[in-house]
């Protein structure tokens, strides 16, 4: 199948952010998702408790991916130890093959327990729960999105010990969102900004002060509008979707996103945490790029001619 974008022809990326201060380094994330599978090609949910490899159209998306990161010059393939997440990057590592490889067990998708493999009615509440701040819900014997925070954010700042400087992660996608909405916002009430199409690329730059005596500077020139941030990184209009399984409209999403700038407030009892990791004041993160899909042609979920100019 031929992609409508030249295999070697990619627009580069953004340069890596400049150091803040002359103490402090920079990494580059290219945090991916994995290509698509059975369960996701039938619109069922599929956490960590569903194991499956690529169907056909996840394999050439994820060709499509390597394709894409081929030129980029990375220091390690990293995934989670799930088949689809671990398979989409072994497909990327065939043009990297003289770097490490990695699995982090941390980085497994969400559970959606008893929905497994479902499409459950019970499911947009779920969501809408989320979107009103009590990210304790969960599917019955599932996790929550602070279930998650709590075992993968945390491996990410793990990640980060690591000597490489560029990283490439292929994890998942409700994962995705439950991470940039912490590492972004150091809260869980971003997480319906992010969307998550299948192979998408997140580049993500974590500025890291390495002297403890100058986190006051450091902090200082690193602030910023988070919002603008993302907006900026999010580039072209895409689709936006509460989760795989339900699509949404503008006028839907923007309501979601009015409720979780306002979950807050008096609505949430206030036992329910926005976020529960204690991110280290000497790591800040800048999205650079999110949910890039320009490597895949419009037949396989791409971007139109249109969209990407």
């Amino acid at each position: 199948m031929a992609s409508s974008i030249s295999q070697t022809n990619f627009p580069p990326f953004p340069p890596l952010t400049k150091p803040p201060t002359s103490t402090s380094i920079v990494k580059r994330l290219y945090l991916c998702r994995h290509g698509e599978t059975a369960p996701n090609a039938l619109g069922v949910l599929q956490g960590s408790g569903i194991d499956e490899y690529l169907n056909p159209a996840g394999v050439q998306q994820a060709e499509c991916l390597r394709d894409r990161m081929a030129s980029i010059d990375i220091d390690i393939v990293m995934s989670s130890k799930l088949k689809r997440a671990r398979q989409t990057a072994q497909i990327v590592y065939q043009k990297h093959a003289d770097l490490p490889f990695v699995e982090v067990e941390d980085l497994a998708e969400i559970s959606w327990g008893d929905w497994e493999g479902q499409q459950s009615p019970e499911l947009r509440n779920l969501l809408e729960s989320w979107q009103e701040g009590d990210f304790e819900a969960k599917a019955p014997n599932g996790e929550s999105p602070l279930d998650v925070e709590q075992r993968s954010v945390p491996a990410l700042y793990d990640i980060l010990k690591r000597p490489e400087e560029r990283l490439a992660i292929v994890i998942h996608g409700r994962l995705l969102r439950i991470i940039l909405s912490s590492i972004l916002y150091r809260s869980l009430e971003h997480m319906s900004a992010f969307t998550h199409h299948n192979t998408c690329i997140n580049v993500i730059d974590a500025i890291i002060e390495m002297d403890p005596t100058n986190l006051a500077a450091f902090n200082k020139l690193v602030n910023g509008s988070m919002d603008e941030q993302v907006a900026k990184a999010m580039g072209a209009t895409r689709p936006t979707s509460l989760d795989d399984n339900i699509a949404v409209g503008r006028e839907e999403a923007e309501a979601a996103g009015a409720l979780n700038r306002s979950a807050a407030g008096s609505n949430m009892p206030d036992r329910v945490p926005r976020t529960l990791v204690q991110h280290p004041a000497h790591v800040r993160f800048v999205p650079i790029v999110l949910d890039s899909i320009d490597h895949l042609p419009v037949e396989m979920g791409g971007p139109t001619p249109a969209a990407q100019k």
